[in-house]
């Protein structure tokens, strides 16, 4: 840094100085902050132990209209009538009057029986309690599974509606015999008492919510809405005003009582403007500062900065800067283009070993199972000379030689149809081998024909399917074959009625841990390598019902080409 005349370092330094914007500046924010937090904490603790007391209110009087009719539904005589008995309703009504005369009013309360035979009511019992067609609705199938009071709140709120704003039930009981229920419906008159209490002429606004932030009540805007859109939406026009809220939630009703109101900010508007006025003349001062500063520092910074969002967002790593300064920002230009150069270099470089890597794993994989298949096959004309059918061993070798000359193309994909045909001249083979007691069903989806496959990728699951499925039974084996396109990916499903597997064994397969089903291991790799996360073998296996392996392979309307060349 001692070769240059005035370094960037000491530049910054004297204009920041010189200005001495940024001390002002902090003091200023430090008062405007200290006071508006003060002035904000004194209406939280007034605000917060306001919504607390209104949500004790709340659950008091869920309480209180539990504990008034606790006494009403163990009555004999509320059993008889729900029984269908003949007693003496008016006594009943008279109770429920009682109960509600107690109240401020707008709160329902409806015995049912639980045949619907037998209906007590303050008011025309709504469509959606009637039973017993109504028996499995919400209200009623969470107060039969509950032994005491459930809370339920309306479906929707509407204004000017009838329709409650929560219900309570409770399921009626003699012993394990369900009788019928108790719903007592709260409607918005009820509780307009709890809420106009707070209610500020117009400047604030009390509203209660369910569990699931709906608005239940809002007593400055009947209109349901969403808590969240009403709580955040500030009132139009009101400049000159903060908006703050305060809420609380009740742990026993799950109802949360928000406060919002419109503060006048005038005992801040004078701080503010003495502030203003003072930060104002510094301003003055330093803006020719400010001025020489963007000429000769932060454009080249500027531009600098941009290239280095460039390359972290769009991941462009042909970009330069033309930064010509004799100074550390000119070093840091020079820096920046040297290293981007460098990771241009790593990154082709990275590429092209990723590249033969893949291709030379692909071709790998792909030849390990020539000789696997091989020796099952040979093994098979083997067994058919022994067993004396010399025209099913020439029959095999000649199935063998078309399989030997499709699998011996310079061809890493093939299309679905053209695998099909590899695959049925292998279960020809296989086929006569078992002497008509291995069946197979191949359903696969034309649409897909045309698709590209990994060369010979689904002969290995048929393998395994008859070698370590089928092959162990003594029944007639069933191989069903599947193929469709789901979610832009191909899907072939595999499936045998052999003698399946444990999990501990299907997870051994996967794994590579059973080197008996090394197939399979290597058609998942072949997937992996040729595809994404998704792609690969999935197994879903029961002992003795069977298993089903489930390849799923990148979607490709044209075969994939690497450039073989990388890997000499």
């Amino acid at each position: 840094m001692g070769r240059y005349r005035i370094s960037y370092q000491k530049r910054l330094l004297a204009y920041l100085l010189l200005g001495g914007l940024f001390p002002l500046l902090l003091a200023s924010a430090m008062i405007l902050c200290v006071t508006d937090r003060i002035y904000e904490n004194t209406w939280a603790k007034s605000e917060s132990s306001e919504v607390q007391r209104i949500s004790r209110e709340l659950d008091r009087l869920v309480v209180d209209y539990q504990h008034r009719m606790n006494p009403l539904l163990a009555r004999e005589e509320m059993i008889a009538f729900l029984r269908g008995a003949h007693v003496d309703e008016k006594h009943i009504y008279g109770e429920l009057d009682a109960i509600l005369a107690e109240s401020s009013g707008g709160t329902q309360i409806y015995l049912l029986s639980a045949d619907g035979s037998r209906v007590a009511a303050t008011d025309d019992l709504p469509q959606f309690y009637r039973l017993p067609e109504n028996l499995h609705g919400a209200l009623f199938t969470r107060a039969a599974q509950a032994q005491d009071w459930v809370i339920s709140t309306a479906d929707c709120y509407e204004v000017g509606s009838r329709a409650p704003v929560f219900s309570i039930a409770r399921a009626i009981r003699h012993g394990d015999e369900l009788l019928g229920f108790a719903v007592i419906d709260v409607r918005r008159e009820a509780l307009m008492p709890l809420l106009r209490c707070v209610q500020d002429g117009g400047e604030g606004q009390l509203i209660l919510t369910d569990s699931h932030d709906d608005v239940m009540m809002d007593m400055g805007d009947p209109y349901g809405k969403d808590a969240a859109h009403v709580l955040s939406a500030s009132e139009e026009g009101a400049r000159e005003s903060v908006f703050r809220d305060a809420s609380y939630s009740s742990q026993d009703t799950g109802f949360t009582v928000h406060l919002r109101r419109y503060m006048d900010a005038a005992p801040l508007d004078d701080l503010f403007c003495l502030v203003l006025v003072v930060d104002a003349v510094a301003l003055s001062i330093t803006a020719y500062l400010a001025y020489r500063l963007s000429r000769h520092l932060w454009r080249p910074l500027h531009t600098l900065a941009t290239a280095m969002r460039r390359v972290r967002s769009h991941d462009d790593f042909s970009i330069q800067v033309d930064v010509q300064r004799s100074d550390e920002i000119g070093e840091l230009a020079l820096t920046f283009n040297s290293l981007i150069a460098h990771i241009r270099t790593l990154l082709a470089e990275n590429r092209e070993r990723e590249r033969t890597l893949r291709v030379a794993q692909v071709k790998s994989l792909t030849e390990m199972i020539k000789p696997h298949f091989m020796y099952n096959t040979l093994n098979l004309i083997k067994w058919s000379a022994k067993l004396g059918d010399s025209e099913g061993a020439a029959d095999i070798a000649v199935q063998l030689g078309k399989l030997l000359r499709a699998s011996a193309s310079m061809k890493d994909f093939v299309t679905v149809a053209e695998e099909l045909s590899f695959l049925r001249t292998y279960l020809k083979i296989q086929q006569r081998r078992f002497d008509g007691r291995l069946k197979v069903t191949v359903r696969v989806t034309s649409s897909i024909y045309g698709c590209y496959v990994p060369k010979l990728i689904l002969q290995p699951l048929v393998e395994n399917a008859i070698q370590h499925g089928i092959e162990m039974t003594e029944s007639s084996g069933r191989i069903t074959i599947t193929g469709q396109r789901e979610d832009g990916y191909l899907v072939f499903r595999v499936k045998d009625n052999g003698q399946g597997m444990s999990e501990a064994r299907r997870r051994e397969v996967l794994a590579r841990q059973d080197g008996n089903h090394f197939g399979l291991y290597n058609v998942h790799m072949r997937a992996v390598l040729n595809g994404d996360e998704r792609c690969g073998i999935a197994l879903d296996s029961t002992e003795g019902k069977g298993t089903e392996a489930i390849l799923t392979l990148k979607h490709r309307e044209e075969a994939p080409h690497y450039d073989e060349s990388a890997c000499d």
